[in-house]
């Protein structure tokens, strides 16, 4: 078997471990696995090491520090080949900063690439959106380090009905209920499929690419239902959340004024069907540097990561499987 690690063109050498921020997160921690099971060495950035014992258990060496802390980043990039770069959604400043902290490390510590991996659905070119103006400028910020580097951005997460008022309402009352109509068509993809695409455009050294993300079926919310419906065995409703309701839900979790700022990009695609469709429906196309990249079909990905939950959540009571819808 030919080694998978072997023609990298960006310097990085396997030998060094890979620095992934974020990764005790849904995301982060998805990369570490990823990164894993390619043989690559781990560096997994925590901020509490006493959560962190999944990771190590799993084979991942564990860096405590902070994006905020410039010196704590600085510490975890010595000696790293690489860096799988996340920044948790917030204000746009704050986001920035973080970012230009890691660069500045990055470059310090000797990291020969890096993957930009963005937290959400965006579009390349920037627009009056938050979150995209957010995204546009960590990007732009990551082509001015001077690293080689890819981005990696997803449509949208199937790893949301995870969450735990998502899965509440699956569980005991068979309703995914999501801030986004349901004549909105999406190409749901997962953060184990984003992770994946990351550590292979990293692996394969395949970088200056700016790479979009989805899962191979495109969905109406009706349709979406019916496939988490298939792979719980078991029906599910789609009902769109008002976002007005969404906002206060998320401002009685995270704070005031959080929801609004969460929500503002569902408003943009509501408001916006065009731009909603370009960045969210397409299913994923073959991309340079992705070749035999095969996205997770929806069912199957119910079966593998929501299934085992919302037994757990049920008492492991099976409901009695639905009859097989035609597509």
């Amino acid at each position: 078997m030919s080694n998978p690690l072997s023609g990298l063109v960006s310097g990085f050498e396997p030998s060094k471990p890979v620095l992934v921020t974020l990764a005790n997160g849904v995301q982060g921690g998805a990369v570490v696995r990823a990164a894993l099971a390619r043989g690559l060495r781990v560096r997994a950035l925590v901020r509490d090491r006493a959560g962190a014992q999944p990771l190590a258990a799993q084979g991942a060496e564990i860096a405590v520090g902070d994006l905020d802390d410039a010196a704590t980043l600085i510490a975890a990039c010595d000696g790293a080949g690489a860096l799988v770069l996340q920044v948790p959604i917030g204000p746009l400043d704050i986001m920035r900063v973080r970012a230009r902290h890691a660069l500045v490390a990055a470059r310090a510590g000797g990291v020969a690439a890096l993957v930009l991996k963005l937290a959400s659905a965006s579009r390349p070119a920037p627009c009056e959106e938050p979150s995209f103006v957010a995204n546009a400028a960590m990007t732009d910020d990551v082509r001015c380090a001077g690293l080689p580097f890819a981005v990696v951005r997803p449509t949208m997460y199937l790893d949301n009905l995870l969450k735990p008022s998502a899965l509440a309402e699956i569980a005991t009352q068979g309703v995914f209920a999501p801030p986004i109509a349901a004549g909105q068509r999406i190409a749901w993809t997962s953060a184990a499929d984003c992770a994946e695409a990351a550590v292979m455009l990293l692996v394969r050294g395949m970088f200056g690419g700016d790479h979009r993300i989805a899962g191979p079926e495109s969905v109406s919310g009706d349709e979406l239902a019916r496939r988490i419906s298939d792979g719980l065995g078991r029906r599910i409703v789609y009902r769109a959340q008002p976002l007005d309701e969404f906002e206060r839900e998320v401002d009685a979790a995270m704070g005031f004024g959080m929801g609004r700022r969460v929500a503002s990009k569902f408003r943009f695609f509501a408001q916006h069907r065009a731009e909603a469709d370009a960045i969210l429906a397409g299913a994923f196309t073959p991309q340079p540097g992705l070749d035999g990249f095969v996205p997770q079909p929806i069912a199957s990905w119910v079966r593998a990561h929501l299934l085992p939950v919302v037994e757990r959540e049920r008492g492991g009571v099976h409901a009695p499987k639905p009859p097989q819808r035609s597509r």
